[in-house]
């Protein structure tokens, strides 16, 4: 991808984060998928544990940073949109890993990337915002560098770790999305928070636009965007029922011996 059009992507998705009108992600997990998104949506986002799963390896960082680059290069050449890829906590603890990873990510052609607090040594653990923030500012500093006005949606993990009660996972990741703003993020993704009251609170304590998760028991899209959501993430629910359809697809043609709708032209 030619520089030019890299920054007329990373404009455009830095646009797609507006008021009332939320950008819907529905996570791509390989390049067919993404391709099958790109033809309704402005822009594709993966989900790492999808992403993993389809590389068969668990979640966190276990998957090798060279595939992933890899994909995130075959993605970027295949789709005609805008890309963000799901950076975990950056492939490492240091800020100069998380710039390094990030500098690969860009050049592979991504414009944008999430990149969370809830993984501190190979371990599902909230690290210190301050320790984040450098990572920020680091993943920051080196998009500069290349010239990419990079979408630094920084993840913060309170809620998805069980921080405390509610309110108290509200007012830790209203302070951690401070810091990370003052760092250099341009949003602010909490994973578990579902309650429509907390996320409307959330939404009044933050500067940044907010990124909700899908999961059970998350308000609709028309309710988020009243709330103020700037951004709603299917993360890895597409793939598991991608893999239930086909599963169940699997055990009807198997058990039945007939091919049904499969072959079907133009499926």
């Amino acid at each position: 991808m030619d520089a030019t059009t890299q920054q007329r992507y990373a404009e455009a998705f830095h646009a797609l984060h507006s008021k009332g009108d939320p950008l819907v992600l529905f996570n791509a997990w390989d390049v067919a998928t993404a391709k099958a998104i790109a033809k309704s949506s402005p822009a594709v986002a993966t989900s790492s544990g999808a992403v993993a799963s389809a590389l068969g390896y668990a979640d966190g960082e276990n998957a090798p940073l060279e595939r992933i680059e890899g994909l995130v290069s075959r993605m970027t050449a295949s789709v005609p949109v805008p890309v963000s890829i799901d950076l975990e906590a950056g492939y490492g603890d240091t800020a100069d890993a998380a710039a390094h990873s990030a500098a690969r990510i860009l050049k592979a052609g991504a414009i944008g990337i999430n990149i969370e607090d809830g993984l501190v040594g190979g371990k599902r653990q909230l690290a210190s915002p301050e320790q984040h923030a450098t990572k920020i500012k680091a993943v920051r500093a080196a998009a500069q560098q290349l010239g990419v006005h990079l979408f630094i949606n920084a993840r913060t993990d309170p809620f998805l770790l069980k921080f405390g009660s509610p309110d108290e996972c509200l007012n830790e990741a209203a302070r951690r999305a401070k810091v990370y703003a003052d760092a250099g993020a341009d949003g602010i993704f909490v994973p578990g928070l579902t309650d429509l009251v907390l996320i409307g609170r959330f939404v009044q304590l933050t500067p940044l636009p907010v990124n909700i998760m899908v999961t059970r028991g998350v308000p609709e899209i028309p309710d988020l965007a009243r709330a103020g959501v700037r951004r709603v993430s299917l993360g890895p629910w597409p793939m598991m029922a991608a893999m239930r359809v086909i599963g169940e697809a699997a055990a009807a043609v198997i058990a039945s011996k007939q091919y049904g709708p499969f072959l079907q032209p133009n499926a």
